[in-house]
């Protein structure tokens, strides 16, 4: 099997390959739009038979970029995906930094070139990391990374009359994922205009789901938290057979909320050197309610094919679905040995992944190490508490002082005594906020993130 849309239309011809946004294409009429583009690509001297130079995709969740995105992966010429929303100077940096083209205008079609098969450690796509901090690193990904990603995913979830919403920036391996998942299985995907904010977008996207009879869903926790809050308070449509949550951290509190509406919550952990998911929660407990434990629920059980393990604290992962390393920075790739992620979790009683974030985000205080994620999901397990986002200050006496931004339902929603005492009940003393303020909202990324940078400068400007 590959990432072929040809070989996709050979098997699935009369199969929906596309659908939403008022477009729906079968494989055969998907494939032939795919050939027709090769055709332009290879005129214009687009296409590297050698697999080496990339071209620059602006990736729109539109059918002619999934058109090109294809065509290159058929090709073997590695996509160098852009985001959307990026200025024409980062899209400069980022086509200099890799050596890559821009994707040539729409032209007058040749004939596309032969296709040879390739070597699948060949490099398909070139991502550049979500990180907050510093240059985004480019990540090598393979066809033989992507493939495996698609397949282990596949072998959790099961394969169905699937129409999966491509509610994720394609520019993002989240998004990508869903795209490539559905290639393999010769399933549907569902265009949802993600290059705008989803924030802004709850109420097209609750009928979407509806309306394109959508089975599967991925979505960032705090996305999910705002379609169970008022006014939308999302009951989500039969077809809906389950809704992975990753990205972030994922409250306990969250996933019990999400079940209890009805919503099939599967909660994920991975990252753009995984090509996505590495753990998820097991399919047949999509709608089971949480028992007590950690505020901090698992992100599930390692996809077949992958192992993790955990040294000093901290998780590590081998697996197939690894990237190729890092573009410029020789000795990156993992190979068969494990990858170091730097994020820190453990292993709960049932064996399942609890991951409780960046190793960088520790919060050493009075020589206690404190965990912000585990803080933050038990001040959103409290009532009236929508958002929260704890860090660590410097302080002349502990180290580092906690301080907790929360977004509150109303402003006299909870107390701050009711705060303390909740958190008193389920957290040590050391843990505990020393200072409390309410804001009117947290900074998000287009995606829904918390973004943890802007909310820290937003805090140290006041």
């Amino acid at each position: 099997m590959t990432l072929s849309i040809f070989d996709a239309a050979r098997e699935a011809p009369r199969r929906t390959a596309i659908v939403g946004d008022g477009v729906s294409v079968t494989f055969a009429e998907l494939a032939a739009r795919v050939e027709r583009r090769l055709g332009e690509l290879h005129a214009a001297a687009a296409l590297d038979p050698a697999g080496r130079r990339p071209v620059l995709l602006v990736a729109h969740a539109t059918l002619p970029t999934i058109e090109t995105l294809l065509a290159l992966l058929a090709a073997g010429t590695p996509v160098l995906l852009g985001h959307p929303r990026a200025t024409p100077f980062e899209l400069e940096a980022l086509t200099r930094r890799a050596g890559a083209v821009v994707e040539p205008a729409r032209g007058q079609p040749g004939d596309a070139p032969p296709l040879a098969a390739f070597d699948p450690e060949r490099i398909a796509v070139l991502m550049p990391t979500s990180g907050t901090t510093g240059e985004p690193r480019l990540v090598l990904l393979s066809h033989r990374a992507l493939l495996a990603a698609a397949r282990a995913s596949a072998e959790n979830l099961g394969v169905e009359d699937d129409r999966w919403l491509l509610s994720l920036p394609l520019a993002h391996v989240g998004g990508l994922g869903v795209l490539l998942r559905s290639l393999v299985n010769r399933r549907a995907v569902a265009l949802f205009t993600p290059e705008k904010s989803l924030l802004r977008e709850l109420d097209r996207f609750v009928l979407a789901c509806e309306r394109l009879r959508v089975t599967l869903v991925s979505l960032v926790p705090t996305i999910l938290e705002r379609l169970l809050a008022p006014p939308i308070e999302w009951r989500p449509p039969p077809s809906l057979r389950a809704v992975l949550v990753g990205g972030a951290a994922i409250p306990r509190s969250l996933i019990a909320r999400a079940r209890r509406a009805g919503i099939p919550a599967l909660p994920t952990y991975g990252m753009t050197e995984t090509c996505a998911q590495i753990t998820t929660g097991r399919y047949a407990a999509r709608l089971d309610l949480p028992a007590p434990g950690h505020e901090l629920f698992p992100s599930g059980v390692p996809l077949a094919g992958t192992e993790v393990r955990l040294i000093a604290g901290l998780l590590e992962v081998r697996s197939p679905m690894l990237f190729g390393g890092y573009l410029g920075e020789p000795g990156s790739a993992p190979g068969a040995g494990f990858f170091a992620t730097n994020d820190r979790a453990f292993f709960d009683d049932d064996g399942e992944i609890v991951v409780t974030g960046r190793a960088s985000d520790v919060i050493i205080t009075g020589g206690e190490n404190v965990d912000p994620l585990e803080v933050e999901a038990a001040l959103q397990a409290i009532p009236g508490v929508r958002l929260a986002y704890v860090f660590g200050v410097p302080d002349a006496t502990f180290g580092e002082r906690i301080v907790a931004l929360l977004v509150t339902d109303a402003p006299d929603a909870v107390s701050s005594d009711a705060i303390r005492e909740r958190l008193g009940e389920r957290l040590a003393p050391y843990k505990l906020p020393r200072v409390v303020e309410r804001v009117a909202d947290l900074p998000l990324t287009p995606t829904g993130k918390l973004d943890r940078r802007a909310a820290r400068a937003s805090y140290a400007a006041r």
